[in-house]
């Protein structure tokens, strides 16, 4: 799991940055994270009376202070009734169901999820960051579909990328650098593995960033009608880059991630 930092998980405000997304998208954080959700299944039916616990787990490299707290503050903002666990770990957990949650938020160094606690369904954060930035990117770019999107990274949220860009009728292709790791998820979706990221960015202007290298976008790649969904932490995009594409880029450390999983683990049942 992408590991994050203090500084970037309290300097979030909410408010502000639903205003940018209704500006780059003309769609809000919580409009994102259904069509996110709901992309795979029509029947899909977010339910907002459920309780969400979120649950402090100091394993690993131990708490990012603030994680929580931010993870709470997206499931307020988008209207679930939320709490942080006064307990951490399996005191934690027991203590969200001994209050009755209906959905846990749990993470560790290596593994971030929220469970449907009735219904035993559990959410990666992986395929819910991908679900919700496919969706970023489809409204970004006036829709995706029949056309090229790039997505650079070929680990567990660049495959999941792939799967959700494909559900909304991108074609979709692949660059990562390992070039083996590229060509079997290529097979695997049936798509294009890209050999040269740099002839790659020449050719395509919507791109999906999920791979942690950076400064691998630079300014010669941007064009007027690129638009990038980075979920890559740290960003791939050099400063200059970043300047040039701002206003057609959607980036942040956990609000679509989150709230794109809290809808998914909400809508069944």
């Amino acid at each position: 799991m992408t590991r994050l930092t203090t500084t970037l998980v309290t300097e979030i405000a909410l408010g502000d940055y639903d205003n940018e997304l209704r500006r780059k998208t003309g769609r809000s954080l919580k409009q994102i994270a259904v069509r996110g959700a709901c992309s795979t299944d029509k029947r899909c039916t977010p339910d907002e009376t459920l309780r969400v616990a979120v649950i402090p787990i100091s394993s690993g490299k131990g708490v990012i202070h603030g994680f929580t707290n931010a993870v709470y503050d997206v499931t307020t903002h988008l209207g679930y009734r939320s709490f942080i666990t006064r307990r951490q770990d399996v005191a934690g957990l027991a203590e969200a169901l001994e209050k009755q949650a209906d959905i846990a938020f749990l993470a560790d160094d290596d593994c971030f999820i929220a469970i449907n606690l009735k219904l035993r369904y559990v959410v990666y954060n992986h395929e819910a960051t991908a679900r919700g930035y496919a969706a970023a990117l489809d409204y970004l770019a006036g829709g995706v579909e029949k056309k090229g999107v790039l997505v650079i990274g070929a680990g567990k949220v660049g495959n999941s990328a792939v799967h959700a860009l494909q559900k909304l009728g991108a074609e979709v292709a692949i660059f990562d650098i390992d070039e083996k790791k590229a060509e079997t998820k290529a097979a695997m979706h049936g798509i294009t593995a890209e050999k040269c990221l740099d002839k790659a960015l020449s050719r395509y202007s919507l791109l999906f960033d999920a791979s942690p290298a950076r400064n691998i976008i630079r300014s010669e790649h941007i064009k007027p009608d690129t638009s990038i969904a980075a979920c890559g932490i740290p960003i791939g995009l050099t400063d200059e880059a970043r300047t040039l594409v701002e206003n057609r880029m959607i980036h942040d450390p956990l609000q679509i991630g989150v709230a794109t999983m809290l809808l998914i683990s909400s809508s069944f049942g």
